[in-house]
């Protein structure tokens, strides 16, 4: 759905000259508190030379997007029950945490040794935990609100979008460089009533600024689409939902926004910033071009929408570097030759201060996805093995339809209004397909089989849990995947589906990890084995009285290390493993 002063050129039809303005201050409203360092405003400068940092470091994990663990070693089916298997501790945040937990192990913080679980808010908060005594207090903390100087949450009603727990914080997962022990996220505040978005960079094992520390998120590109003046498109932090995980490309940290519940005229935006400085290199916006004949009439379509917001998921990134990124519903018209892409996964290339566009596809019943708000850029991109794919590079991904897409990553495809002939293969995960004048209610309903994020892999099988459905297991055969589910979940799945990952000790000891939002509101975790979900082996519900946690955040993504599975609820997050 959903910082410095540079010109910048970007490649892409008329999305030519790009022209940002960058504020570089600390942002207001910057406290610590139980840090090692006692300068409210955090201290600029570069991390302590060190081992490279190791643990869950960015959105599940890895740039593939495929949520595997695979070198999980402690936790085994045999060993996940309600026996030997509950809740080992929880913490308590000031907000909620729609934004993954990342973990650091073994990190040097006041002269001590930690497993450190980090955790964003969405009251603008950061904390770090510590994984094996969560009950002990933070090891440090960052707030960016100060309501003397008027720094507030940006409140999740303006404008009447759907809620995000009250406020507007941080939303996206953030991302740790594993060289530097440099973490990056996107605050989202209001200063004096005005909404500002910031990039931030904190030192790990501090809490304090990295260089800048900040630095204020404006970009406009070139474009007579909707919200155009003068020629140019501007960001509008009031209105883009910075909810893609951050990621990092070459030498560059990627940040994505989408919409709130595609209210007011917005667009999607990828912009890439140096990791030193926080200078902007580049920016791409998917939708530039107005369009007299849309598919939708909402208040961005005509030229607008094309939110880059994928479930939560990072944008995904190759061996080779390129980009892989699906913008949501909104004008699509470059199958004639135009520069809008809604509705379409786009693989991309930054070089020499540009996104460059190197292939797309679009499904072929995109003007009916977008009409109906069942758009492809519900989920991420899956980059597969070669292993099991006859040596093509396949990419997975899936649709609020409840379609899947196999896609030869080396030729998207582009778009074939007669089928999806041109792909590898797509089929239905859910039991509904859209057809022309449905209107948007089905996008919500409990009667549709809604997919969100990125279905996960492992040893041959990809998993896929979509709404009001079981968690599905497919199998790959001959290099392609099929269609009929070799298993599935005991159970049906709430309004957003199951959130998965997969840990193992390389192609054996496959556990599928699931966490849902159920019908009553609860957040539930699930253990499967991962060779057939049909056997699930523990879930936070066996033992409500010592493993339950309280109400689910949609989309919520649980970790798996050391022996460890992380999951957040609410403004909390639990800590699973063996019992003692």
């Amino acid at each position: 759905m959903k910082k410095d002063c540079l010109i910048l050129n970007v490649a892409l039809g008329l999305v030519i000259l790009t022209t940002v303005l960058m504020s570089v201050t600390c942002g207001g409203g910057n406290t610590s508190s139980a840090s090692p360092s006692s300068d409210p405003g955090g201290v600029a400068g570069s991390p302590p030379p060190g081992p490279a940092i190791t643990g869950v470091l960015m959105w599940k994990a890895d740039v593939s997007g495929k949520g595997l663990y695979a070198n999980e070693g402690t936790l085994t089916p045999a060993l996940v029950n309600v026996n030997q298997f509950g809740k080992l501790g929880t913490f308590q945040a000031d907000g909620l945490l729609i934004a993954q937990p990342l973990y650091a192990a073994n990190l040097t913080i006041g002269g001590g040794s930690h497993n450190v679980v980090i955790l964003a808010t969405e009251h603008d908060s950061v904390y770090a935990v510590d994984a094996d005594n969560p009950a002990a207090g933070t090891l440090w903390e960052r707030h960016y609100l100060d309501a003397t100087a008027g720094v507030a949450p940006l409140p999740d009603n303006f404008g009447g979008r759907t809620t995000l727990g009250g406020e507007v914080g941080i939303t996206g997962t953030p991302f740790i460089d594993s060289a530097t022990g440099v973490m990056y996220f996107v605050t989202t505040l209001t200063r004096n009533g005005v909404a500002e978005q910031w990039l931030r960079a904190v030192d790990i094992h501090t809490g304090n600024d990295f260089g800048p520390g900040s630095v204020r998120i404006q970009a406009s590109v070139t474009g007579d689409g909707k919200g155009s003046v003068g020629g140019q498109i501007a960001f509008d932090p009031s209105v883009q939902n910075q909810r893609s995980g951050l990621t990092k490309v070459n030498n560059s940290i990627l940040v994505a926004w989408g919409s709130f519940s595609d209210w007011g005229v917005y667009h999607g935006w990828l912009m890439a910033f140096d990791p030193a400085t926080l200078a902007m290199q580049a920016v791409f916006n998917p939708t530039t071009q107005a369009q007299l004949d849309d598919d939708a009439g909402g208040p961005s379509d005509y030229g607008g929408g094309g939110a880059f917001w994928q479930g939560g998921a990072s944008p995904s990134v190759d061996a080779s570097g390129n980009i892989y990124l699906a913008a949501a519903d909104g004008s699509f018209n470059a199958e004639t030759g135009g520069n809008n892409y809604g509705d379409t996964l786009l693989k991309l290339r930054l070089s020499n201060g540009s996104f460059q566009l190197v292939d797309w596809f679009t499904p072929f019943n995109a003007a009916c996805v977008d009409e109906a708000d069942l758009e492809l850029g519900s989920g991420g991109t899956t980059l597969l093995p070669t292993d099991i794919t006859g040596g093509r590079s396949l990419a997975a991904i899936y649709n609020k339809e409840g379609r899947l897409f196999l896609l030869d990553a080396d030729n998207l495809g582009h778009f074939n209004a007669a089928g999806d002939t041109q792909i590898p293969q797509e089929f239905m995960v859910g039991a509904d397909t859209c057809a022309p004048g449905i209107g948007t209610s089905v996008a919500e309903g409990t009667g549709w089989n809604r997919l969100y994020g990125n279905p996960s892999y492992w040893n041959g099988f990809l998993y896929a849990g979509a709404s009001n459905a079981p968690l599905k297991q497919y199998q790959f055969q001959n290099g392609l995947l099929n269609p009929a589910p070799v298993a599935q979940s005991p159970t049906a799945y709430g309004l957003r589906g199951g959130n998965t990952v997969v840990s193992a000790t390389g192609t054996q000891n496959g556990i599928v990890w699931a966490y849902e939002k159920s019908a009553s509101g609860r957040a539930v975790l699930h253990a499967y084995d991962a060779t057939q979900i049909s056997h699930e082996l523990w879930n936070s519900s066996m033992n409500g009285g010592r493993d339950q946690m309280g109400t689910g955040v949609g989309f919520g993504t649980p970790i798996v290390v050391n022996g460890k599975v992380i999951a957040p609820f609410d403004t909390a997050v639990a800590i699973y493993g063996l019992l003692k």
